[in-house]
């Protein structure tokens, strides 16, 4: 998989937010289902006893599945557009940049209201620093 862009300014990144925003939001909302799928499908189980077949928790993990491949769906279309999603939790992306002619992560977490901060390639989230 291929990044359709590999350096952005932190205009093109700020710019690139609703839609990051979105994704990320959306990331989180699947999350919660997955979570809610997997429990249930373990509370089938469990209910079912030793006895229990494959065909019991089969919808249960048909959902588990579908929410999964959605989900990695989301993460793959941030790659493509060469965007890293760092933390989910945290709704932490890290744009490819540069700075001062070096390469840098352009950070942005979903509790930020734009790109304002970046790290070294080779440091993380508690590096980062203001533009």
């Amino acid at each position: 998989m291929t990044a359709r862009q590999s350096i952005y300014t932190i205009e093109q990144a700020n710019a690139l937010i609703p839609q990051v925003r979105a994704i990320v939001l959306q990331l989180a909302v699947e999350q919660r289902r997955l979570d809610s799928a997997h429990a249930e499908m373990h509370r089938q189980l469990d209910a079912d006893g030793p006895q229990a077949t494959s065909a019991r928790g089969g919808p249960q993990e048909a959902e588990v599945t579908q929410i999964r491949d959605g989900m990695r769906g989301l993460v793959d279309h941030l790659a493509e557009m060469g965007i890293e999603l760092r933390d989910m939790e945290l709704g932490l992306v890290d744009f490819p940049g540069v700075r001062d002619g070096d390469p840098v992560w352009l950070c942005w977490r979903l509790a930020d209201p734009s790109v304002a901060f970046w790290h070294g390639t080779d440091e993380g989230y508690a590096n980062r620093r203001p533009w």
